[in-house]
């Protein structure tokens, strides 16, 4: 995991104190501490390693042992960071140790101007809904949905990051209010002090997708704004209409309604949420994201209902401190003095969770995949070579796999020739295999996943490729300007022409004199 409050130019190494990480560069830092890349020589692999800048006190360790339990337990969901182990290091600092995700946080994406495509946002909104969903159901509420805390992988997948930490940052010099990005996606009712719930994370999903469409948040303070006033605009204005930028209705009201303002008024559930943005995608003729539950059984109470209107106290408004990741600098003063005694003890109650508790390791995968598949470079509407994948049975007793599907943005350029792994039965160390070919209709990244399920459990191995258009000057086409920069368009056929057998039948399209071609070869 990468997740950086503030990006920083990459340091000269330093000596974490964890046995077995070296070459640690930091490469980020926010309210807790510093994030460190290092490499872990024992399993080849970069991983990220966020120190904790102190060691605090707080609720019962009981509690926070079942929380890290439940966390570790998440991890295993393909949208959810990897968390490895947690510990101290030898100074005795708290760290966390997590999967380095290269593709960096969707936030520092949305910052290089990567937003606009509603498509990648409602299909990356659902994965993530996979991930919350399955969050909620093991009855841990994430509190802090933003772009920041989406990270992204090396095969272009977001992965949910920070479970149930409130993260202020430290306080800065200077008399005016500077606003996080966890207020401009927080729901109204947290604003107003009243305690986070099942429908806060959907409000806070949905106002992060609706970020990702748009590059900027439903309510981004304008220049020289108070703080009053954004608070004000989130809790009465309604949220952007995107139909201008040419997203479907569909899908627009879907983010409307998670996004009211009352919370009653919200799909009950991030899964309802999801399904509003699946049935969006089916409405648009596009193929409808997979939604990956993972099969995680709750040790806490499930997570609070939407809380019903009612009068608040001062206690609850004093609550929503913890619940903010803001930073407001005042004067000296009483009201200053409380505020930063309330975000202190915000940072108490979430670093707990990283400290002194031995980590349990987490459960072995019960059978052994490659570690990716690289389909190299490949050509649009032309089937590649067939590639097997071999699954291997690496417990001490027999395992029953599951159906075999391919999942990820690029499943439809996938099909499976040949499955010996489904439903079949594995004694220990006994190997199988699955065929692929790859017919990519898109010219771009492939990137899909290979996924074998065991006990309900999924695995999987992670598929990568890029497709190109095959040129006509590839297949011998007749000179001329027109055919000098075609490229082929659509699959191939084949038949008769002109009462001969033809061996191929090709669309071209040429950029340049804005025409479609067909070529025949008999």
């Amino acid at each position: 995991m990468v997740h950086s409050e503030q990006p920083v130019t990459p340091g000269p190494e330093v000596d974490l104190g964890i046995a077995g990480c070296a070459d640690a560069i930091e490469v980020g830092r926010g309210g807790f501490g510093v994030v460190y890349r290092a490499w872990q020589a024992d399993y080849s692999r970069w991983v990220a390693v966020k120190v904790l800048a102190a060691d605090w006190a707080g609720p019962s360790r009981a509690r926070f042992e079942r929380e890290l339990r439940t966390l570790g337990r998440l991890s295993g969901h393909p949208h959810i960071v990897t968390l490895h182990q947690a510990g101290r290091t030898a100074a005795g600092n708290p760290y966390l140790l997590m999967a380095y995700e290269e593709g960096g946080s969707l936030g520092d994406r949305l910052r290089a101007g990567t937003a606009g495509d509603w498509r990648t946002a409602v299909a990356g909104g659902i994965a993530v809904a996979g991930a919350l969903e399955t969050a909620h159901r093991a009855g841990v509420l994430h509190r802090d949905v933003k772009p920041e805390n989406i990270l992204v992988s090396g095969y272009g997948e977001p992965k949910l990051a920070d479970f149930g930490q409130a993260r202020p940052d430290a306080e800065r010099a200077g008399s005016r209010a500077t606003v996080t990005a966890s207020v401009l996606h927080t729901a109204p009712e947290v604003l107003r002090g009243e305690p986070a719930s099942v429908a806060s994370d959907v409000y806070a999903l949905a106002s992060t997708v609706l970020h990702w469409i748009r590059g900027a948040p439903p309510f981004a303070p304008a220049d020289g704004e108070p703080t009053p006033s954004l608070l004000r605009r989130i809790a009465v204005d309604p949220p952007p209409d995107t139909r201008p930028l040419g997203v479907p209705d569909e899908v627009c009201a879907a983010l409307d309604r998670a996004l009211a303002k009352k919370p009653a008024r919200r799909p009950g559930s991030v899964a309802e949420f999801a399904a509003d943005l699946r049935a969006a995608q089916a409405a648009a003729g596009l193929p409808v994201t997979s939604f990956v539950l993972g099969d995680v059984s709750a040790d806490p109470a499930p997570p609070p209902a939407a809380p019903a209107d009612r009068p608040r106290s001062l206690s609850a408004r004093r609550r929503a401190a913890l619940a903010l990741s803001a930073t407001v600098t005042s004067p000296t003063g009483v009201r200053g003095r409380a505020l930063r005694r309330s975000a202190g003890l915000a940072v108490a109650v979430a670093a707990v969770l990283a400290t002194g508790y031995a980590q349990a390791p987490p459960t072995p995968a019960p059978v052994a995949l490659p570690d990716r598949l690289a389909l190299g470079e490949l050509t649009m509407h032309a089937q590649s070579d067939e590639r097997m994948v071999q699954v291997r049975n690496r417990s001490d007793h027999p395992v029953t796999l599951g159906p075999v599907a391919v999942t990820g943005p690029s499943r439809g350029a996938l099909r499976i020739t040949s499955d010996g792994c489904g439903t079949s039965r594995l004694a220990p160390g006994e190997g199988c295999a699955v065929g692929l070919v790859a017919v990519p209709r898109e010219a771009g990244p492939l990137r899909a996943v290979l996924e074998v399920t065991v006990a309900d459990r999924r695995f999987g191995t992670p598929i990568s490729g890029t497709a190109a258009p095959r040129r006509a000057v590839q297949d011998d086409a007749p000179p001329g300007r027109c055919y000098a920069d075609a490229h082929q368009v659509g699959a191939s056929a084949y038949g008769y022409a002109g009462g001969l057998r033809a061996i191929s039948v090709k669309q071209y399209w040429s950029p340049s004199c804005r025409t479609a071609m067909a070529y025949v070869w008999v």
